[in-house]
């Protein structure tokens, strides 16, 4: 990130440097590209990055736009360990973070529980959320052609056992089989009312763990949960040889990448920045930083730096 110094030129200093510019004019170009680069690297204020969760994915793309945002003059704060989107949005409502990556589906489902979240054109859904958070004084920019849904799945070997392809195959059986999932899986339309209201599935049990992390795949690996909820970009699950459970019913909700940004800090130019970065995010790069993170165990901030350069975005 480039540091900014003030300086302070003296009457004589100032007016032979305006002589000098007058009288050296290099091209029109040239002149425009340096008054460019130089607004580019004026101080443009104060922004808080959050996240809808502390998980991988959702943490990459957090610090893709802090280092963007930093690299074209802002000053960053990130707060990538909010427990999950309740509490982000909480905090965008309480100034506390001014944007965060949300998923289009699921974020509108936050503000209308009643809107219709898949089955549409993807980007019927996202500009369903913008007109949700506008009254919220919430603003959101370009979607992601990554599309990340929740899914279950369970080992072959359980899979093979109780019959279970899809997610309809579960009704029968669900009373004997232990759910893990995200803490706020009771609540979410989703998942388990969701489940319960579509597919009539009732689980026996349920664990609460993490948000498609490790604790999920621990439990799924060891027995201790039948089927666990990971995210559709989870490299594990091929890693892993999980069946995932085909939602049949279309119960799951799109979800696209998008910044939600509070109205306060929106500009044309914030949107510009943060569209750059995620109109690039596609299923395939977006599985292979996250398997950089989770199966390698790279930092998170060192693998959206390298992605931004590779792709010119830095």
């Amino acid at each position: 990130m480039r540091k900014h110094r003030m300086f302070v030129l003296g009457a004589g200093l100032l007016a032979m440097s305006l002589l000098a510019a007058a009288c050296g004019d290099s091209g029109g170009d040239d002149t425009g590209d340096a008054a460019t680069d130089t607004a580019s690297a004026e101080p443009k204020g104060e922004i808080v990055v959050g996240v809808s969760g502390p998980f991988a994915e959702n943490q990459l793309v957090a610090e893709m736009y802090a280092q963007v945002l930093e690299a074209n003059g802002y000053t960053v704060t990130r707060e990538l360990d909010l427990a999950d989107r309740a509490v982000g949005n909480e905090a965008l409502a309480a100034g506390e973070i001014d944007l965060k990556p949300e998923y289009t589906g699921p974020e509108l489902l936050y503000f209308d529980d009643k809107a219709p979240v898949n089955g549409e054109d993807p980007q019927v859904i996202a500009d369903a959320l913008a007109a949700a958070v506008e009254p919220v004084g919430l603003v959101t920019y370009a979607i992601s052609p990554a599309n990340s849904t929740n899914v279950f799945v369970v080992t072959p070997e359980t899979a093979e056992a109780n019959g279970l392809t899809d997610m309809s195959s579960l009704a029968d059986v669900a009373g004997d089989l232990t759910l893990g999932a995200p803490p706020d899986c009771p609540k979410i339309p989703f998942c388990i009312p969701g489940l319960k209201e579509t597919y009539g599935v009732e689980f026996g049990e349920f664990k609460p763990l993490d948000f498609g992390g490790p604790k999920t795949v621990a439990a799924v690996d060891s027995g201790a949960v039948d089927v666990g909820e990971l995210f559709s970009l989870s490299p594990v699950i091929v890693d892993k040889g999980y069946v995932v459970l085909t939602d049949d019913m279309n119960l799951q909700a799109y979800g696209n990448l998008i910044p939600v940004v509070r109205e306060e800090v929106a500009s044309d130019e914030l949107g510009a920045l943060l569209d750059g970065v995620t109109t690039t995010l596609t299923n395939e790069n977006m599985l292979d930083m996250v398997g950089q993170v989770e199966n390698d165990k790279r930092d998170v901030a060192d693998v959206a730096s390298e992605y931004l350069t590779g792709a010119g975005i830095l």
